[in-house]
């Protein structure tokens, strides 16, 4: 840069600074600086301000950002109430200017106002997503129909690819259609055997019931066994489950009388008191003394 245009700058880089909070755009310089003004002209290569003293043309590779005073929002309806509807060179102005801000519904709007006046217009075409084919511009959609593609679940697919992803979409609904049912069996299958195991419990605990007579053997109580249950003759037949059996009388044939019970020892006997009489001996067991004849 020459000298007197590096103090030019330098002049409008200063004059920018002293204006304190007039209002205007501002463009921050790499190095330091800023540059206050309004930005007329905007492209990917330079950037054209209106300062007081005049305008400065800066190239981008020295921009580091820049801040609008106003939205870009606000400057597009300004500028779009400015232009007429048959402005269409005036549209697409704004419709770029409106892009390289991101205003993406902004710029479609302005080309929507080119095409009412030139339906033809590529760029106007292209900014609201048409695409050209054999002369005609239409949406994507529609392109895809006329060439013959299938839409399926948000994608366009040739005819072949099509019934290939109904098959596959088909085979897995399929799978687990029958997973779900195999699953449903199987809780079945769990609970019939759940219930078949409760029913036998069951079934169990009333045969005790019914073979012990609605208790507990005496013996399974004290930890001596089964005990056989005499019947009312005074003898056992072998059950214990104490049911009564039928007298059976001498003239039986098969009648046998049973043992008589043998009377057992005392284990450990207490030792008699010192004053008491001595006891008879009959068969090891202590019988008590004969009481005398009572007097008639």
């Amino acid at each position: 840069m020459r000298p007197r245009l590096r103090n030019t700058l330098g002049s409008l880089i200063v004059l920018g600074l002293a204006s304190g909070p007039v209002a205007g755009d501002e463009v921050f310089l790499k190095g330091g600086g800023r540059v206050s003004g309004r930005v007329v002209e905007r492209t990917a290569t330079r950037l054209s301000i209106e300062t007081g003293p005049g305008r400065v043309t800066l190239s981008m590779s020295r921009v580091e950002r820049i801040v609008e005073s106003r939205s870009a929002v606000e400057t597009f309806a300004e500028r779009a109430d400015a232009l007429a509807a048959g402005d269409a060179h005036g549209w697409a102005e704004l419709a770029r200017w409106a892009e390289e801000r991101d205003l993406l519904t902004q710029a479609r709007l302005a080309w929507q106002r080119v095409l009412a006046q030139d339906p033809r217009n590529p760029e106007a075409n292209a900014g609201v997503g048409r695409v050209a084919l054999d002369g005609v511009w239409m949406s994507p959609d529609d392109a895809y129909r006329a060439q013959g593609y299938v839409s399926f679940e948000g994608r366009w697919l040739t005819p072949p690819e099509h019934e290939a992803a109904v098959r596959e979409r088909e085979a897995e609904e399929a799978s687990a259609r029958q997973a779900r049912e195999d699953n449903a069996r199987l809780r079945e299958a769990e609970a019939l055997a759940r219930e078949a195991e409760a029913r036998a419990r069951e079934a169990e605990t009333i045969a005790d019931e019914a073979a012990y007579g609605g208790g507990i053997p005496l013996g399974y109580v004290w930890g001596a066994g089964p005990v056989l249950l005499p019947t009312h003759d005074g003898r056992h037949d072998g059950r214990h489950d104490g049911r009564p059996r039928r007298p059976r009388d001498r003239s039986d044939s098969d009648f046998q009388p049973g043992p008589r019970p043998t009377p057992r020892p005392a284990q450990n006997p207490a030792p008699p008191p010192p004053d008491a009489k001595p006891r008879r001996q009959h068969a090891g067991v202590a019988v008590p003394p004969a009481r005398p004849p009572a007097k008639r």
